[in-house]
């Protein structure tokens, strides 16, 4: 499948985690815009909308964009995605093929 760029109609933000000390030693997870790639999204289908709602989240996603220099070390640990007013946790990352982008997997988080 190729990534058309037709297609990636959609800007989203992915953020990356970190990990900082409060000043009485306990760990303060924050969150910072790590790349703002336009994307083309596919919302799952029934069977993968089953599997979210088992896990209690409300939709899940596929999300394909540009391999570049902000979006190829993106991982289901340290990275999540902003878009349409809420977070999407990453589940799975996949290389498409001939280098021509990443599609991630996300399940959007409950409010």
């Amino acid at each position: 499948m190729s990534l058309d760029a037709g297609r990636r109609d959609k800007r989203i933000v992915v953020e990356i985690r970190s990990v900082e000390t409060d000043d009485y030693g306990g760990e303060v997870e924050t969150w910072s815009e790590a790349a703002k790639p336009w994307a083309d999204v596919i919302y799952g289908a029934g069977a993968e909308q089953r599997a979210a709602a088992q896990q209690g989240a409300s939709q899940i996603a596929s999300f394909e964009f540009p391999r570049d220099s902000r979006t190829r070390d993106i991982n289901p640990t340290d990275h999540r995605i902003l878009f349409d007013g809420g977070i999407w946790n990453i589940t799975a990352k996949q290389e498409l093929e001939a280098n021509e982008g990443i599609r991630v997997t996300a399940i959007r988080a409950a409010p």
